[in-house]
């Protein structure tokens, strides 16, 4: 997994490499992007106060902590993780001390897919050149992206890795949406949706899951024809809910509503890393595995929606021709069955907290549950806000150094020392 600060500041980051290789990085390293609201401590609603505090953070020498498409929104990043355990000492410091500057500078920090009250055509979009350009294309609408994701990166050795990965995974991305759904309320209403955020999310034509591509020159020209007419410039336009980042090394995982618990939010760590080790495992056995099969990437669509619907009792058709299922019951098989990669890489623990998804209670039950003993719209403003922030308490991670992250002793696959900085 590489940095994304070089080459970033001369217009380089994000591209397709020149001849369209991918770099290589270690299988199963990770990192992690998770974006927070700011809210206004007397009234819980969204603010544009990010500019401040990341100025704050600044002045305290703190990496790791961003700007994102709206000035009522920060990302919090780890850097390049060997596992989920070190996602944990990275990330659990980090929000800590953001939590603290935010509040010196008079802002309460949250955490959900989407604030359950605030009306979007307040919010103020970053000055950031990119983030302008979607909203002049996109125009009213584009306020309509007040919603909050977690992204997960995972490092794979090759191009050919990455797209077998994705005609494998893509299948599974209606399970990872509705286990981490945390999103059911939009300007005062229940939208019935367990994830409103994956509805909402639209900033491009090319969003949402993405296209079938059996090999890696079949994704090239695919860019290449986007590319040559001005449809997007980087690999950060396409918007899909899972990509490749050849220029990182990684397969990035964005389907995730940003969860409120922190115990969630490792286990989908945990998840994605073992999906992606347990895939690379198939690959090697039977490479023509990443060919995928087109039906089921065809029918993940539909699954998705489903599971922004209904959750993780949405009735999914996996197979051509198969049986509708519930996505907790495929959910608990897909468990059983990772159960010994999960030991092999120390994350049994970590997806435990997921397990078993018939009794695991995603974000958006429990913001429906808050809401309904309580009655009042602060009761779930108030536990977006503090629910994660209990959990920081224990177990105490060590303080997070100021500046960028230590380097990995894991060296990529060229023989370089990896990258210190953070993914994005």
């Amino acid at each position: 997994m590489r940095s994304m600060s070089n080459g970033y500041e001369n217009g380089q980051a994000h591209r397709i490499v020149n001849g369209g290789e991918f770099n290589p990085s270690p299988a199963g390293t990770l990192g992690v992007e998770l974006e927070i609201q700011v809210l206004d401590p007397a009234t819980g609603e969204l603010v544009p106060g990010a500019q401040r505090i990341l100025d704050a953070c600044s002045q305290e020498g703190l990496a790791g902590v961003d700007g994102e498409f709206l000035l009522s929104m920060l990302e919090v990043k780890t850097g390049i993780c060997r596992d989920v355990a070190e996602v944990r000492d990275q990330l659990f410091p980090l929000l800590r001390r953001v939590r603290n500057i935010a509040s010196t500078v008079g802002f309460d920090l949250a955490i959900a897919g989407t604030h359950p009250l605030s009306r979007p055509c307040t919010s103020a979009v970053s000055p950031d050149p990119r983030y302008q350009r979607i909203r002049k294309r996109n125009g009213w609408l584009a306020y309509q992206e007040t919603i909050y994701g977690l992204h997960v990166h995972v490092g794979v050795p090759g191009a050919g890795e990455a797209v077998g990965l994705m005609n494998l995974l893509t299948p599974y991305l209606p399970h990872l949406l509705a286990l981490s759904a945390n999103s059911p309320f939009w300007q005062g209403v229940d939208t019935e949706f367990a994830s409103a955020r994956a509805t909402l999310f639209r900033p491009a034509a090319h969003a949402g899951v993405p296209p079938h591509h059996p090999t890696w020159d079949d994704f090239l020209r695919f860019f290449d024809v986007l590319k040559q007419g001005e449809v997007v410039q980087t690999v950060n336009d396409l918007y899909w809910d899972l990509r490749p980042r050849p220029d990182l090394g990684t397969l990035e995982f964005r389907v995730f509503d940003a969860p409120t618990s922190l115990s969630c939010l490792l286990g989908l760590a945990a998840l994605t890393r073992c999906l992606v080790v347990d895939g690379l495992r198939r690959l090697k056995d039977d490479p023509s595995a990443g060919l995928g099969d087109p039906g089921r990437h065809w029918l993940a669509a539909e699954n998705k929606l489903l599971a922004a619907r209904y959750g993780l009792q949405a009735q999914c058709l996996r197979e051509p021709g198969g049986q509708r299922r519930a996505l907790a019951d495929d959910l608990d098989e897909l468990f059983d069955r990772l159960r010994p990669v999960a030991r092999d890489l120390g994350e049994d623990d970590f997806l435990a907290a997921l397990a078993p998804a018939s009794r695991f209670e995603p974000g958006a039950v429990r913001q429906r549950r808050v809401y309904r003993q309580a009655g009042a719209w602060q009761a779930v403003i108030s536990d977006t806000k503090t629910a994660w922030a209990r959990e920081l308490e224990e177990p105490a991670a060590p303080d997070v150094p100021a500046g960028p992250p230590e380097r990995h002793a894991t060296a990529p696959h060229n023989g370089a020392a990896p990258a210190p900085l953070l993914v994005s």
